[in-house]
C-alpha cells in the first residue's frame, strides 16, 4: 500500500496556469509533524506517504494561497484504495460542511443584489414550507444572519450520508423529518439569537429561502451565483454525483477499505449544509475571493461592507457569516472544517496576509491526518500560526499527575467570555486522568487526548497547539478548577468534591 502511494506521490502534481507546482508540493511532502515539539528532543518529521498509510486514508489534495492568490496545488496518494489512479488537482472530493460557506457565498451574493435582506423574518421568503411558530421565540425571529452564523435556534447538527440505491429525501422531507429523511423535524429549540448551537438544520432553511425566492434549485442558483463568477468548472450541489465528472475521490472507513461499492461514493442530498463536490483548487478561489473582497479590491465577489460583515463573529458565538473565526491582528483567520461518513476537509484564510489553506481527503480518518498537513504548510510557507506549540521539557512527577486528575463540572463563565466565547462541549463533566503514565482529558473517565506540561499549571493537548488547559488552585494550595481555552474560546469547570 505505501509502495502504490509513493508511486501516486510521483504522478500527482499537476501545474496551473503553466506554472511548476513540484516544488512547493514537495517541500510539504516531507514536512508533515506533531503539533507539539518539547526542547531537547528530536524534531519528529512524516511525509504523506507515511501518514496516509497510518490512518488508513487513501489520498488527499491540498491547495495553497499566498497573498490572496492560488500559489500551488497538489494531489497525493490514491482515489481508491487498492487501485493505481493518483489523486490530482482535478479529483473533485466531497467536503460536507464545508459546503455551508459555499452556501452562505450564495446567500451574500444575493443579499448584495438587493434580493435578500440578513435581517428579515425569513418566514416572509418561504413559500413551500415554514418555520413553525413557538413560544420559545419570543418576539425574536428566524433571520439570515442567525441562520448564517448559528444562532437562530434551529436543531439539527448533522445529516447521515446515502449509500448507492437509497431513496433520497427531498428538502422538505428533511425539514419535516419525515421518510425517506434520517433526522428529526427542524424545529425552534431556543429563543433566537440568545445562543450558539450549530445547526445543519438552519443551513437547509437557507437553501429553502435560496430556491423559493428564485424559483430554482440549489445547484442551478450555485452555478449562477457562485460556480460561474469564479470559475469553479469541477464544483457541483447535484445529488448524487455525475460519474461522468470523471477523476473522483472514492470514500473510505476508518479501516481503510473503500466503501458505497460498486459506485464507489455515498449520496449527501442535504444539498446545502453537506453536499457539495469540488476540488481544493476551485475552492481555494471562493476563499481568494472573499479575501479580496474583504479588501476593498475592484470588483470583487463581494461589495467590501457585506464582506467585513462576513468575518466578524455574530454574538452570542464563534462564526461570521458562514465561517468560524479566530485569532487577531496577523492571525486573524477565517475557516471551517467538513466531515461526511467518508470525507475530511479544511479550508482557511487569512485576512491579514491573505495566504490560506485547502485540504481535502477521501478517508473517515482523515481529521487526524489534515491538521498535520496544515502545519506543514504553514511551516513550509513561512506563517506566523505555525500550529506547533514549542514547550520546556518538563517531567511531572506521579504526586503531581495525581494531585490534577478528577472530574469537574463545567460552569458558565461571567462577563465578555461567558457571552461571546464560551465554547460548546457535548458534556458536562471533564475528566482528567493519568494513563500509563500520561495525563489525559476527556469526555469519558480514563480516556481521551494527552495533555503536554508548558509548566506546574499550564498543559497543551499534544495534538492541537491552540488548545490549552490551565489547572488553578485555591487559597488551600489544592487544585478547585480547571479553564480550557481554545484561542480566544474558554470555558471553566470546577473540580467535583
Amino acid at each position: 500500500m505505501i509502495r502504490a502511494i509513493a508511486a501516486a506521490l510521483a504522478l500527482a502534481s499537476v501545474p496551473l496556469g503553466g506554472m511548476a507546482l513540484a516544488r512547493d508540493g514537495d517541500a510539504v511532502v516531507k514536512a508533515l509533524r506533531p503539533a507539539v515539539h518539547v526542547a531537547g528532543t528530536p524534531q519528529i518529521r512524516w511525509t504523506v506517504a507515511e501518514r496516509l498509510a497510518t490512518y488508513g486514508v487513501a489520498g488527499t489534495s491540498v491547495a495553497v494561497l499566498r497573498d490572496g492568490k492560488l500559489a500551488w496545488a497538489r494531489g497525493y496518494g490514491l482515489r481508491q484504495a487498492g487501485k493505481s489512479d493518483p489523486v490530482t488537482t482535478e479529483t473533485m472530493f466531497s467536503v460536507g460542511s464545508l459546503s455551508k460557506v459555499a452556501t452562505a457565498a450564495v446567500v451574500l451574493r444575493m443579499v448584495d443584489e438587493g434580493r435578500l435582506d440578513l435581517d428579515r423574518n425569513v418566514n416572509a421568503y418561504l413559500k413551500r414550507w415554514k418555520i413553525p411558530e413557538s413560544p420559545l421565540a419570543k418576539g425574536h425571529v428566524v433571520t439570515l444572519r442567525r441562520l448564517l452564523s448559528h444562532t437562530a435556534g434551529l436543531n439539527v447538527h448533522g445529516f447521515p450520508d446515502f449509500q448507492p440505491g437509497d431513496v433520497l429525501p427531498t428538502i422538505l422531507d428533511t425539514l419535516e423529518g419525515r421518510a425517506p429523511s434520517r433526522t428529526e423535524a427542524v424545529r425552534m429549540v431556543y429563543t433566537p439569537g440568545t445562543q450558539f448551537r450549530y445547526s445543519g438544520g438552519g443551513v437547509t432553511v437557507e437553501q429553502l429561502v435560496v430556491e423559493d425566492v428564485l424559483g430554482v434549485d440549489f445547484e442551478t442558483a450555485a452555478r449562477r451565483y457562485l460556480f460561474g463568477p469564479l470559475g469553479m468548472r469541477r464544483s457541483t450541489f447535484a445529488q448524487p454525483l455525475d460519474p461522468g465528472f470523471g477523476d473522483i475521490a472514492r470514500a473510505h472507513g476508518s479501516d481503510g477499505k473503500a466503501r458505497a461499492l460498486p459506485r464507489g461514493y455515498e449520496a449527501m442530498p442535504e444539498t446545502a449544509a453537506s453536499g457539495l463536490w469540488t476540488t481544493p483548487s476551485d475552492y481555494a478561489r471562493m476563499v481568494a475571493a472573499f479575501i479580496a473582497s474583504y479588501r476593498g479590491a475592484r470588483g470583487a465577489f463581494l461589495s467590501r461592507p457585506l464582506a467585513e460583515q462576513m468575518m466578524a463573529a455574530v454574538a452570542p458565538g464563534p462564526v461570521g457569516l458562514g465561517p468560524f473565526l479566530d485569532g487577531r491582528g496577523a492571525t486573524r483567520r477565517f475557516h471551517h472544517g467538513g466531515s461526511n461518513d467518508s470525507y475530511r476537509a479544511w479550508m482557511e484564510g487569512n485576512l491579514a496576509s491573505g495566504n490560506g489553506v485547502v485540504i481535502f481527503t477521501n478517508g473517515a480518518d482523515g481529521a487526524r491526518l489534515y491538521p498535520e498537513i496544515r502545519r506543514a504548510v504553514a511551516v513550509t510557507e513561512g506563517w506566523p500560526d505555525t500550529g506547533v506549540a514549542e514547550v520546556p521539557a518538563l517531567s511531572l512527577s506521579a504526586a503531581n499527575m495525581s494531585e490534577i486528575q478528577g472530574a469537574y463540572r463545567i460552569q458558565a463563565l461571567a462577563g465578555a467570555i461567558g457571552e461571546r466565547m464560551r465554547m460548546s462541549l457535548p458534556y458536562p463533566l471533564i475528566h482528567v486522568a493519568v494513563v500509563d503514565g500520561v495525563l489525559r482529558i476527556g469526555g469519558r473517565p480514563g480516556g481521551g487526548e494527552a495533555l503536554v506540561p508548558a509548566d506546574r499549571s499550564n498543559f497543551v493537548h499534544a495534538n492541537d497547539a491552540d488548545r490549552w488547559v490551565e489547572f488553578v488552585a485555591g487559597d488551600n494550595g489544592r487544585i478547585e478548577r480547571l479553564i480550557l481555552r481554545d484561542d480566544l474560546a474558554a470555558v471553566e469547570a470546577v473540580r467535583e468534591p
